[in-house]
């Protein structure tokens, strides 16, 4: 089976080595430069005090992909332009979608392919350079169809024991769920620059995590609010010593997931006419300290 992976960031690397271990795999990267550095010297994984190095092609997205199955896992500002511009480009059989955030849902009508799937993926992952990754956290990715057969993504169970797959029936809990852990650790940790688990650890900081969880579940309309914020304590507890990817965004210049998270609650709030003023004061606050790194840059 060929496999393709959109994306060279963590989660895609990440993807990408386990699934080397069985199947035909090419990432398809942003830049040349990390295409050639993947062919000449592989995929590194580095977990615990373990590295492995792994055999994988790499080319640049630049023309369309000849796999059986295609991962996109890029993040959403990126995928919202593939979608919109290169949807040509990606063929396939079927499709899984590896992102954080529900704004690519909106786009998955328009797709042409017969199998989509979703998914959310609960490692922790941190890349190092264009080619190595560090599995920081064994998890699992829940995955769901969104349309065609459950079968064709049988696959998926073949992987390595530390990159498990969970299937999950109702694709809109499961990506509504990780929204909110998203939602309460992100935008919190970016702004006050805290690894993860000062949220729960420090008083005033998990008290103003409960509350955003609150207000966000309100507008979801949340049933099972206390299993949901015991995951989100519990993640928080086993990637303590973690910095969520929004805070290495801001830390490193990038442009961030905000629009795609905290934005995306903001509009459902708008939609249905609920009160969101946690979200709209925290995104403000978000928005002005993306505009200061990028005036710093």
């Amino acid at each position: 089976m060929r496999i393709g992976i959109i994306g060279g960031g963590a989660v895609g690397l990440l993807t990408a080595a386990y699934f080397s271990n069985h199947y035909d795999v090419t990432v398809y990267t942003r830049r040349q430069e990390q295409a050639e550095q993947l062919c000449t010297h592989g995929l590194t994984v580095i977990c615990g005090d373990e590295r492995t190095t792994h055999r994988v092609h790499a080319e640049p997205f630049v023309r369309e992909t000849n796999v059986d199955v295609l991962f996109i896992a890029v993040k959403q500002y990126d995928l919202t332009n593939i979608l919109k511009t290169n949807m040509h480009m990606l063929r396939a059989d079927a499709v899984m979608f590896l992102q954080n955030g529900m704004g690519h849902v909106s786009h998955l009508p328009h797709m042409p392919h017969h199998h989509i799937a979703l998914a959310v993926v609960e490692h922790g992952a941190l890349k190092i350079d264009d080619t190595t990754v560090s599995h920081t956290g064994v998890g699992k990715t829940k995955w769901s169809v969104w349309r065609g057969k459950k079968e064709t993504f049988s696959f998926l169970y073949t992987t390595d024991a530390r990159f498990p797959f969970q299937y999950v029936s109702d694709w809109e809990t499961m990506l509504i769920e990780k929204l909110m852990v998203n939602v309460a650790i992100n935008p919190l940790t970016a702004l006050l620059q805290v690894p993860n688990g000062m949220l729960v650890t420090h008083a005033p900081y998990r008290q103003a995590m409960e509350q955003l969880f609150h207000e966000v579940a309100s507008i979801f309309q949340i049933e099972q609010r206390e299993r949901i914020w015991q995951h989100i304590e519990t993640v928080c507890q086993q990637t303590a010593a973690n910095r969520s990817s929004m805070l290495r965004d801001i830390e490193a210049g990038r442009m961030t997931e905000l629009d795609a998270i905290l934005g995306y609650v903001i509009e459902r709030a708008n939609e249905r006419c609920v009160p969101a003023p946690i979200s709209a004061f925290l995104y403000a606050l978000m928005k002005g300290k993306q505009l200061e790194g990028e005036t710093e840059r």
